[in-house]
């Protein structure tokens, strides 16, 4: 029991990583070819990588003896966590910041708390709600402090929508998880993850299929070497190793747990903000940063 609870710890500090490394590198390609296309044409590549995982750990290339309601949820799960979050939260990336979009999706378990409370009348006792209000008082004082510069009007505005996509993300990613949390029982985690791409890869197809010109503008993509490049290393890290190991490290450690230690991806932004970005690191940026996780560590700790 001892030894899962560690591993399920390593994998989720690995799925931080990973959140790390993506929002590095969807800010890059977001700003060079769009957060769009970015968003779409990353699933494409993480599809088969994820099949391929999928028969070498569960012996299956896709999951056919699922009930109709696990197939339905995972499904919808990947709809709203690979489409809608995602296109939302790469436009944040843009818009924003890798570093404060990550602040602000530490809100998403915070949420996910609310809805439990409203969906399922799970109780809050007055520890979890003063991690509630922790996260939710690093987050308002990173959007203060933002607001408290002095920079250019269209600036404040560009900022603005960063901080609404992040937000609206953040709850999207509650719904998606759990949505897909109801599947983990019935069916491994790989497959679940399996499920959950082809959900927002559908979704995808369905939507930009509509837009045809959009859609071949994404496919000119592959031209790029350089960022086709890029992109493969970002899906296999993202909606591959990342989230298949968060779905692993959810069936060996508690819920809570892992979800707090995955929001340590602020953290590990900052010495890519401070020494690649060269951006000025403030004492309160820090502190805005650090508030956000320990609230939702106040959360689930105290659960």
């Amino acid at each position: 029991m001892e030894h899962n609870l560690i591993v399920g710890q390593l994998l989720a500090l690995l799925t931080a990583a990973c959140w790390a490394q993506n929002s590095i590198i969807y800010r890059h390609l977001g700003e060079q070819v769009g957060s769009d296309a970015v968003a779409h044409i990353r699933m494409w590549i993480a599809l088969p990588m994820v099949m391929l995982l999928a028969y070498t750990m569960e012996g299956s290339f896709f999951p056919t003896s699922l009930s109709l309601r696990t197939y339905v949820f995972l499904l919808s799960s990947g709809s709203i966590g690979y489409f809608f979050t995602d296109l939302l939260l790469f436009k944040a990336y843009v818009l924003l910041g890798s570093r404060e979009s990550m602040v602000i999706m530490t809100l998403s378990p915070v949420v996910t708390a609310i809805f439990g409370f409203l969906l399922f009348a799970e109780a809050l006792n007055s520890i979890q709600i003063l991690g509630m209000v922790t996260t939710i008082g690093g987050v308002a004082l990173m959007v203060l402090l933002d607001r408290r510069h002095k920079g250019q009007q269209e600036e404040q505005k560009t900022k603005a929508k960063g901080f609404l996509y992040a937000i609206l993300a953040s709850v999207l990613q509650s719904l998606s998880f759990l949505l897909a949390k109801f599947a983990l029982e019935e069916t491994g985690p790989i497959s679940t993850n399996l499920l959950r791409n082809v959900g927002g890869l559908v979704t995808f197809i369905l939507f930009y299929g509509v837009y045809k010109r959009t859609l071949v503008r994404h496919v000119t993509l592959f031209r790029r070497p350089k960022a086709v490049t890029l992109l493969v290393l970002a899906a296999f890290a993202g909606p591959v190793l990342g989230m298949s190991s968060q779905m692993k490290a959810f069936t060996l450690a508690p819920v809570g747990i892992v979800t707090t230690i995955t929001q340590v991806t602020p953290v590990l932004l900052l010495p890519f903000d401070r020494f690649i970005l060269h951006k000025r690191i403030t004492a309160s940026s820090l502190l805005a940063t650090l508030l956000s996780i320990l609230g939702v560590a106040i959360l689930f700790l105290a659960a």
